[in-house]
């Protein structure tokens, strides 16, 4: 059951309005040195997208002759401000394989400054089985929903991803979660905590799954519980493996903490960020990584 909690310092004050600015879209793409991973011929693909004060998607593509396995994304902005304030609602693998898409809106307040959205890719020659599962959860107004996306028996998850459809940054990913045996992936949604948010959303989840490669493991970072913000966990692979798939969690945050930050930081290490939105929440609340290595 998913309960909202009216914290004390839920004013929320109005942003100023600012006219978008326009700038040359940036576009980073690194192949970091690692360690040989268990898919032969992974590489980590960044892209930075343009800088203005509207909502935005980046796209970080893959090499020709690979196929996306798993990625993420996080929120910059000058002094981070913007953290409180944008929501990541969509985190998915691109249709066909070609990368992974991030799109991220400020909430129904707005933010009157400039933020941008790098995404990241893990990418790799075709590995044995790989297959796509979509999920697609009830279209309502429930504040909070959750829903598993299972991989065929004998296949386990090497990547994952969701959609917030029509919560236009009313809804935050609240988890983005592989389970422990690596069979399947929890994605949650919640409704954030301004004023009750009446339109219809629903939620789309993507596990990518394949023949397991030797030495799969999920690893588990976690962060401090507490009513601090903003808050990091990590995630690091066993020495020798690599980060094949990303995903992320925000504990007891009821939809008054986001996600700004769920992604691959090396090709060793994933980094999963939370920050209470700019009301404020009176609550302890912890966020965890999880890395998905061989």
């Amino acid at each position: 059951m998913y309960v909202r909690r009216n914290g004390a310092g839920r004013t929320r004050r109005i942003a100023t309005t600012a006219g978008l600015a326009s700038a040359a879209l940036l576009v980073t793409q690194l192949a970091l040195v690692a360690p040989a991973s268990a898919v032969p011929g992974l590489v980590l693909k960044v892209t930075g997208g343009e800088t203005n004060s509207g909502w935005k998607t980046t796209n970080a593509q893959c090499p020709v002759g690979t196929t996306v396995l798993g990625g993420g994304g996080r929120i910059v902005s000058d002094n981070g401000a913007a953290n409180s304030q944008v929501t990541m609602d969509t985190m998915l693998p691109l249709f066909g394989g070609g990368g992974y898409s991030v799109t991220a809106r400020e909430d129904g307040n707005g933010y009157g400054g400039d933020w941008s959205i790098t995404t990241s890719a893990l990418c790799a020659p075709e590995p044995a089985g790989l297959e796509t599962r979509t999920q697609l959860s009830d279209n309502n107004s429930n504040v909070g929903k959750t829903m598993d996306v299972e991989c065929p028996p004998g296949k386990k998850v090497l990547g994952l991803g969701a959609d917030m459809a029509g919560g236009m940054g009313r809804v935050v990913i609240d988890d983005l979660r592989p389970s422990a045996d690596l069979t399947k992936i929890t994605v949650a949604g919640m409704e954030d905590g301004g004023p009750d948010y009446l339109d219809s959303w629903s939620m789309v989840g993507k596990a990518v799954c394949a023949t397991p490669p030797a030495g799969l493991v999920r690893v588990t970072g976690f962060g401090t519980l507490d009513s601090q913000t903003p808050k990091t966990a990590t995630a690091r692979c066993p020495e020798g493996k690599r980060v094949h798939g990303v995903g992320g969690e925000i504990d007891n945050g009821q939809g008054e903490v986001r996600m700004t930050a769920m992604w691959a930081s090396s090709s060793t290490t994933v980094t999963v960020t939370g920050a209470e939105e700019e009301g404020g929440y009176g609550n302890s609340w912890a966020v965890k990584a999880y890395a998905i290595c061989a």
